[in-house]
């Protein structure tokens, strides 16, 4: 439990949201699995064998590093068969945490003297916890922590050297993440490392085995991201990791938490009514010559804080003078929200951020706009209140949504550039589908993001935007795209579909598979024929998540497919379903699925009874069995839908019915005495006809001799 301790006491030093949040974190994550898939890393016996990742490196279950541990990921010991002597090590994530598997692909190969190199990465079977998980291996520092945690006190390195020695390399690992279009955002001074056991030599640390910034307490974000849900925060901006390399550098050159023992509830308040450098830096003894970068890097703006471009001017001597913040204007009485009193209009936001279900009552109760006018002389964004509150009175809809929005509209008009917030969600627009993925992987409530969807949260919030930003169209955009899946309810569509859309490294949450840790398409059918050992074969093996991560992970389109699993008819659903998987195996593989084959051909009985032919049904019936044992969808399918096989059943069971009903004609014909009818009229028409024949003869026979005579 060494990493959730670590957490806990990052949260009471640093954090005012991750105080309750971290622990109900763990709560959450302890009562998902005691010793289970949730728990990340531990869980279970530790198994003396080494597991292997690309039968190249040997990871050691019974063979822990806690000194290495990180708040969400367990360490382990290392062995590279090739490379003996060399030092690694691995860490295990968490199970029901997203990981940053794309990002693994920029940084493979990746050497820089200011990071941690890492090696490899893959998929692994972790026997602690008896199912599939993630394991990143990176160098092993030879020197530990700069930190051990955020509560630590350590000796505080020269000002003379603290440039060289701490600003350049992180100042180069971070150019070279640039470089490959990556953001660190897990930089705080306990995912800092002295590489070399004398300690000369800094490195940033793991930033893979969680979404970004989600290890980081608040204290190391920028406000807008502070304010987030820790897994909402997103990738983000380069000048996210910017701010989070100033706070480190401010607690590396003082030793110590700059706001140790504070309540960071408090802490987050103040930041907002004063400032981050104020906030932070304000009451502490700072080094003169470090005054500058600080002011630079924990400013506020993120357009004004300062780059790489000019830390890296800063460390090549040339003095810089960063702009001051702008000041928020306070107002004259404060607003109180909860037990809390607020003088901004950030704050007031804030306030209503956390005490979202009082929100709604105090905004209509009309407090909030007569002390937008009276306490903070401010009529203009008062207007904007009112009139926000008019429109969303006025929206079609259920009452809880149209309060939700209506709070979520009033924090925008206080603060624009908060986070989306939508009751307990906030998340930044590139954290939405992180924040989404990792409450799905936890089995938590997901209503609120599809009411996030369903009513436009994020068209209001690019409408309260004062500068334009390319990247707000692109959301707008992709929020559309979200509701047009979302108000599909069928299988492929809906809110696990916009998951998988928005979480290119999301797994696979079936609970036919979620121990596999499938989160790429080709692994699928190998988990399904896996899972056909114990699973219930009366179910279908397609599930909502099967369907929404098959259609958004093949390349190619599968509506048909995904129509046909819908259809009233239980062959045409059983057909669709036959055929998504069959067309994965026919383009991806493997050759042979013996068990899922086996499987789906135990619920074709509907398909195989929708034949009329009763000599086609028992031909099917003994031609399954022999397809099974060839482990092959694509040929089980094609004998189950074969168009010439309809066609000519089609047309046997046409003649068939023409046939029955002549019969049935008869039948009835005989039945009622219409038969002898009929024969007794033939006949008479037979002997009409018969002497109609003779008098014609005997009249042209008479016709000719007449003619003769004269």
């Amino acid at each position: 439990m060494a990493a959730t301790a670590t957490a806990k006491a990052t949260a009471k030093a640093a954090d005012p949201d991750s105080g309750k949040k971290s622990a109900e974190k763990g709560k959450a994550a302890d009562k998902a699995g005691k010793g289970s898939p949730q728990t990340g890393g531990g869980g279970g016996a530790a198994s003396a064998d080494p597991v292997k990742l690309r039968d190249r490196f040997e990871i050691h279950p019974d063979k822990p590093l806690p000194d290495l541990d990180t708040p969400s990921a367990k360490a382990f010991e290392v062995q590279d068969r090739r490379g003996a002597g060399r030092a690694l090590y691995a860490l295990i994530g968490r199970a029901d945490t997203l990981q940053r598997t794309t990002v693994m692909r920029a940084l493979r190969g990746m050497q820089n003297p200011g990071m941690l190199q890492f090696i490899e990465g893959g998929t692994i079977d972790w026997p602690p916890e008896g199912r599939k998980v993630i394991a990143s291996i990176y160098e092993r520092p030879a020197g530990g922590k700069v930190m051990a945690d955020l509560n630590a006190t350590i000796d505080v390195i020269s000002d003379q050297f603290f440039a060289k020695k701490v600003i350049k390399p992180l100042h180069d690992a971070l150019a070279e993440l640039r470089s490959r279009s990556v953001t660190h955002r897990a930089i705080r001074p306990d995912n800092v490392y002295f590489f070399d056991a004398k300690g000369d030599r800094l490195v940033l640390g793991d930033c893979l085995t969680t979404p970004p910034g989600y290890d980081n307490p608040a204290l190391f974000e920028p406000i807008e991201t502070a304010l987030c849900t820790p897994e909402g925060r997103g990738s983000g901006h380069y000048s996210d990791d910017m701010f989070s390399l100033g706070v480190t550098l401010l607690f590396l050159m003082l030793g110590t938490n700059p706001v140790r023992g504070r309540d960071p509830e408090e802490v987050m308040r103040q930041r907002l009514e004063q400032g981050s450098y104020a906030t932070l830096a304000g009451e502490n003894r700072v080094p003169l010559s470090m005054i500058e970068p600080l002011r630079g890097l924990l400013h506020d703006d993120s357009r004004e804080r300062w780059t790489l471009e000019q830390l890296d001017l800063w460390l090549n001597g040339r003095r810089l003078t960063p702009l001051q913040p702008r000041m928020e204007k306070r107002a004259q009485r404060a607003f109180k929200v909860g037990n809390n009193e607020f003088a901004t209009a950030r704050g007031a936001a804030y306030g209503l951020m956390k005490n979202w279900d009082k929100a709604l009552g105090i905004i209509k109760e009309g407090r909030l706009e007569v002390w937008l006018r009276r306490g903070l002389e401010d009529n203009e964004r008062a207007d904007q209140l009112s009139t926000v509150i008019k429109v969303v009175e006025a929206l079609p809809g259920d009452k809880r949504g149209q309060g939700d929005l209506m709070v979520a509209r009033c924090v925008m008009v206080l603060f624009p550039e908060a986070p989306l917030c939508f009751r307990n969600v906030r998340c930044t627009l590139d954290g939405f589908g992180p924040a989404l993925a990792s409450t799905m992987m936890r089995k938590g409530d997901v209503k609120p993001f599809a009411d996030m969807v369903t009513w436009d949260v994020v068209k209001y919030w690019v409408q309260a935007q004062s500068v334009y930003n390319p990247e707000h169209t692109q959301a707008e955009q992709n929020f559309r795209d979200m509701r047009i899946f979302l108000a599909n309810k069928n299988k492929g569509y809906g809110i696990e579909r916009i998951a998988y859309e928005q979480n290119e490294n999301m797994p696979c949450l079936s609970s036919f598979v979620e121990t596999e840790h499938v989160s790429e398409i080709r692994e699928l059918l190998p988990a399904l024929e896996n899972a056909s050992k114990s699973a219930d074969t009366k179910t279908w093996p397609v599930d909502r998540h099967i369907a929404a991560f098959t259609a958004s992970r093949y390349e190619r389109d599968l509506t048909p497919q995904l129509k046909a699993m819908e259809d009233p008819e239980p062959e045409r659903q059983a057909l669709g379903m036959l055929s998504l998987l069959a067309v994965l195996q026919w383009r991806l593989g493997p050759e042979a699925l013996f068990g899922l084959t086996s499987w789906l051909g135990g619920l074709v009985t509907p398909v195989v009874n929708s034949y009329h032919s009763r000599e086609r049904r028992k031909r099917m019936e003994k031609e399954i069995p022999r397809v099974v044992r060839k482990g092959s969808l694509p040929e089980l399918y094609n004998l189950l839908d074969n168009a010439e096989e309809r066609g000519s059943d089609h047309e046997g069971f046409e003649t068939a019915k023409a046939e029955y009903a002549q019969a049935k004609r008869q039948i009835t014909a005989l039945e009622t005495g219409q038969a002898a009818r009929d024969e007794n009229a033939t006949r008479m028409g037979h002997q009409a006809a018969a002497v109609g024949s003779v008098i014609v003869g005997l009249l042209t026979i008479l016709l000719l001799l007449l003619v003769r005579l004269f």
